[in-house]
């Protein structure tokens, strides 16, 4: 160390020079930093879609879901499959551990969806995870919807899609544009024509030819066949059949005109009832900011001069917006937390060339450790830059130039009291970055979600502090030794602080052992009692500034009727003052994107900024306002009320819409409704839970048309010839696509709508028999309406049944667990089983996990104290200090009325190293003062007056450098505040408790291995 100190001194202005370069540098490397608002801390989730139109969810699971999660059953690393079976649509979600990537994830469910062969040509899908999304945009112009969702489908999307990051851009409302054949049912009966021969015809009417290239002498010449379908009068020309030697064409038998596809799904945004709108997904972890500056410069592109003029593309949804009021909040508490630790650094040095150095290795070597993360391509956050404590990072310089100045206060500012001071506290701060670092070890060892939020901001810590220290021991020396010319003079405030604190410690008897013992005990137990009082949670909720509701109809609704309460809702929501905008949408889109039915209504409500808020204090009143007033409304609607990004992320990991959900598992849909019925009713009852509802599976009304297979056989049919017939009678028969330049529709065979109005109109259809004449559909068929399924919900290839809820109370756990205690009596059928997910599971589990590798950090702990220490008594006596850490992270969580939760734990982590310093540091001055030959009692006082203002400082330095962040309120504080509350009682505590109680341990130490 000495040998160190002589170089630094000897090149003091080379260390300068390198600071201001590592400055430059680093200010340069962050340009190119990703900020995200929170870590995404979903698992890798391939989500496969397979559209199997017309087919019942009975239908679906049997015959697709069924299959496909027999085909992705047994891939590595997949750890839960669930999936969904609805009318005309199978959803599956692969989730698989965190240890493989998404893209292998991706690549093994493609190797294993290749391989498999389904009915009716119906091909899976992978789409992107809604986890990734970071825009919504409508489009606006003087042109009708099938127009806007043509230049929608053809041109925006397809721009949008060269962006940076950009995995694709989905579509949702407006019209799809086809060709519609509408067969008129008398002509086809008169010709003796069926559906099929429709679609056989339009299919063998568009056409091209594989035309080899000629040689012709000296000309050469390529071949080309041009029969492709390219208007309606091509579709109306299409020949039928012959008869008595005249053509009879598809225009003679039906209506043909530019109509749309069946609509499945309607968007509207603020006073604009139905709009198109597009959404904008990204690859999962590509940066955020680039995407989105990229996604921008395409968006002005389009509007300048790729679309039509009176076309715009207008975003009114941006995740950059998040992560800009995130960067301004971020800015702002490490200002304020900047200049609180400069002004306490100042007071108690004394010193403004020593109080500028101090905060200059604070303030580089934070930019060192985001420098570090761009290099590395990692992505900052809220989280990890805020929850930082620059307070902490100040107390290593801090200590060492307080113990320089009080060497030079005897020594002069001279070369001997640098290398006093690194004698004195050199080794101990070299050795805190150990500390600090397996003080973490908890967090770096966490699993699963958890992992993912915190790690980044645990790697950018230690980043921050091997920064500190190695700027400490270079840059900071070389600083105060040029710059600094006179002596500080010792704070008064802090001598007479010190003096009273001496008197009063020695005013009293010395603690025996025991009593020590005994006080720490007390304390530790205090602190637990404190945690426990408010209960736990996860992780708290990010404030994302919006809202998202979920309203849901009774099942049966139909699109327009849900549509028409859809607008009454966004009435109501727009009359509110705090509300910015409103988005609705009702349905689904049309690529089976989303698994819900015409009975389903979604809000998109962005909230104004808080500070022009009148008639809320805060978003918890807002939503309580919202929820009640749709209540009110619409009594017997499931109404959730939850926001953007964290409904999305809910949905990935539970597999349902809905924060947390019980699943019941069983074999029979009509039981398990029956079972869920009964929780929900108790749920409702339970304190602290809301937006309870059943993920309901059964009562969907169903139309069955059910053959006779005897009366088929005797006229002559099969039972595709009377399907093809019922499928263009209730829906559509795809027969081809017009090719209209670039662009492609397709050609759709129907019968009129009349046909569909009620049972005795189906009945009538006309079926064409063999020798021309014709028959009605009830001669061959049953016609009925009976009870079917909406859906068919299953996970690790077992059926279920999900009541979904949110908890409104702080305290998760307790919560659930008298949710748990509600529903326990509630008797199973043989082979039923109960499931809760959610928040709550990842809880139990990070718990558990945290008590393993929480003792074992303690005991590498305290190994490693007795490396240094050479004595088991000692490295005790300096964990001791951790006791002091807890109290005071605990009573602040008391009085602030927080829940313990993850956040909460790494800011215990945070203190324990800079803590278990200050100890270190108290023990090796109290050692040496033994080794010199004082008495215990004089060692201990010559301990005190050395260390008094060294700790003193630290805890207070360290609390006020949090202090913003502990105090913040609005968008994005919320995950990181639990952690700052801790640290800022924690160190303002622990410096306290370790004046105070530490010295009686000093006596019972081991002081003679040197």
């Amino acid at each position: 160390m000495k040998r160190w100190i002589n170089f630094v001194l000897d090149n003091a202005k080379l260390f300068v020079i390198l600071g201001v370069l590592l400055f430059i540098a680093s200010v340069f490397l962050i340009r190119g930093l990703n900020i995200e608002a929170f870590p995404d801390p979903s698992p890798p989730v391939i989500e496969i879609v397979a559209l199997y139109p017309g087919k019942s969810a009975h239908d679906v699971e049997k015959r697709i879901t069924i299959p496909l999660e027999i085909a992705l059953s047994g891939m590595p690393g997949l750890k839960v499959i669930n999936s969904i079976s609805t009318y005309g649509l199978s959803d599956i979600k692969c989730k698989f551990s965190y240890e493989v990537t998404y893209q292998q994830a991706r690549q093994e469910v493609i190797n294993r969806i290749s391989m498999l062969s389904l009915p009716d040509q119906v091909t899976p899908q992978i789409i992107p995870n809604p986890t990734g999304e970071v825009m919504r945009y409508m489009l606006v112009g003087n042109r009708n919807l099938m127009d806007l969702r043509t230049i929608q489908d053809w041109i925006v999307i397809r721009y949008i899609k060269t962006a940076e990051g950009v995995e694709d851009v989905g579509s949702y409302g407006g019209y799809i544009k086809a060709y519609t054949v509408e067969v008129i049912p008398d002509k086809l009966a008169r010709y003796g024509l069926s559906v099929s021969d429709v679609v056989n015809a339009l299919s063998n009417a568009s056409a091209t030819a594989n035309l080899f290239p000629i040689d012709s002498g000296s000309q050469y010449y390529m071949g080309r066949g041009m029969g492709l379908i390219s208007s309606e009068e091509d579709i109306k020309d299409s020949i039928v059949l012959y008869k008595d030697g005249h053509p009879i064409r598809v225009g003679d038998i039906a209506d043909v005109k530019v109509g749309n596809l069946p609509r499945t799904g309607i968007v509207g945004v603020n006073n604009k009832d139905d709009v198109v709108m597009g959404i904008v997904i990204l690859r999962r972890d590509f940066p955020s900011l680039p995407a989105i500056r990229s996604i921008r410069q395409k968006i002005e592109e389009l509007n300048s001069y790729i679309l039509p003029k009176d076309v715009k593309v207008v975003p009114f949804y941006e995740r950059g917006n998040l992560i800009f009021r995130v960067i301004e909040k971020t800015t702002e508490a490490a200002t304020v937390g900047v200049f609180l630790v400069f002004l306490f650094v100042f007071l108690f040095l004394g010193s403004l060339t020593g109080a500028i150095a101090v905060s200059v290795v604070m303030i580089l070597a934070m930019l060192i450790s985001l420098a570090v993360m761009s290099v590395r391509g990692e992505s900052a956050s809220f989280l990890s830059i805020s929850a930082i404590d620059f307070g902490i990072l100040t107390d290593i310089p801090l200590i060492l130039v307080e113990s320089y100045y009080r060497n030079a206060r005897q020594l002069g500012l001279s070369r001997r009291a640098f290398l006093g001071s690194s004698e004195e506290v050199g080794k101990n701060l070299i050795l805190s970055i150990l500390f600090i670092s397996v003080s973490f070890l908890p967090v770096l060892l966490m699993e699963g979600a958890e992992k993912r939020i915190f790690s980044p901001m645990v790697k950018t810590y230690i980043y921050a502090i091997s920064s500190v220290v190695a700027l400490t021991f270079s840059f900071l020396i070389a600083v105060i030794y040029l710059f600094e010319r006179k002596t500080p003079k010792e704070n008064p405030i802090i001598r007479l602080l010190e003096r009273r604190y001496v008197a009063f410690l020695y005013g009293y008897r010395p603690l025996g052992p025991k009593s020590f013992l005994l006080i720490i005990l007390l304390i530790l137990g205090l602190s637990v009692f404190f945690i426990s009082r408010n209960g736990m949670e996860f992780i708290p909720k990010m404030d994302e500034g919006n809202l998202y509701i979920r309203v849901i109809f009774n099942y049966d609704s139909s699109l327009s009727s849900t549509y028409e309460n859809a607008k009454k809702i966004r009435d109501f929501l727009l009359k509110i003052p705090e509300i910015k905008t409103v988005e609705f949408q009702v349905g689904r889109p049309e690529d089976g994107t989303d698994t819900v039915g015409p009975y389903n209504s979604e809000y998109f409500v962005d909230l104004k900024p808080y500070k022009e808020w009148k008639n809320f204090r805060n978003k918890e009143e807002l939503e309580e306002y919202v929820r009640e007033g749709l209540r009110q409304m619409f009594p017997y609607a499931d109404i959730d009320v939850s926001q953007y990004m964290y409904d999305n992320l809910q949905e990935v990991l539970t597999g349902v819409k809905g924060e947390n959900a019980v699943k019941i598992f069983g074999d029979d849909v009509y039981a398990l409704d029956k079972i869920a019925k009964q929780i929900k009713e108790r749920l409702e009852k339970v304190e602290g839970i809301t937006d309870v509802g059943i993920v309901k599976e059964v009562g969907q009304p169903e139309l069955v048309i059910e053959p006779d297979r005897k009366k088929l056989l005797l006229y002559g049919l099969t039972v595709q010839n009377l399907m093809d017939t019922i499928s263009a009678a209730l829906g559509v028969k795809e027969a081809g696509q017009v090719i209209e330049g670039d662009k492609s529709f397709p050609i759709v065979v129907k019968f009129p709508d009349s046909v569909r109005s009620s049972i005795s109109e189906l009945q009538n259809i006309p079926l064409v028999l063999p020798d021309g004449s014709v028959i009605p559909l009830s001669s061959v068929a049953k016609v009925y309406i009976r009870e079917g399924l909406y859906y068919i919900y299953r996970e690790n290839y077992k059926r279920y049944v999900a009541v979904k809820f949110s908890v409104s109370s702080r305290d998760l756990s307790g919560t659930i667990k008298k949710a748990q205690q509600a529903v326990k009596d509630i008797k199973l059928p043989e082979g039923y089983y109960l499931q809760w997910s959610g928040q709550y599971n990842s809880l139990q589990e990070a718990i558990h996990r945290l008590l393993i590798t929480g003792s074992l950090t303690f005991l590498i702990l305290l190994i490693l104290l007795y490396a240094v220490n050479r004595s088991v008594r000692n490295a005790l006596i300096v964990l001791s200090a951790v006791v002091f850490s807890f109290f005071g992270g605990a009573l602040s969580l008391y009085i602030t009325g927080m829940p313990f939760s993850l956040s909460a734990f790494v800011g215990f982590v945070s203190i324990l190293g800079i803590n278990m310093l200050n100890a270190s540091i108290m023990l090796e001055v109290y050692k040496k003062a033994i080794l010199r030959g004082l008495s215990r009692e004089e060692a201990i006082r010559t301990t005190l007056h050395d260390r008094f203002g060294a700790t003193f400082m630290s805890s207070v330095v360290a609390a006020f450098g949090l202090l913003p962040s502990a105090l913040a309120q609005g968008v994005g504080t919320q995950v990181q505040k639990p952690l700052a509350v801790v640290v800022v009682g924690g160190m303002l505590t622990s410096g306290m408790l370790m004046l105070l109680l530490f010295p009686h341990a000093l006596r019972y130490s081991h002081a003679d291995e040197e």
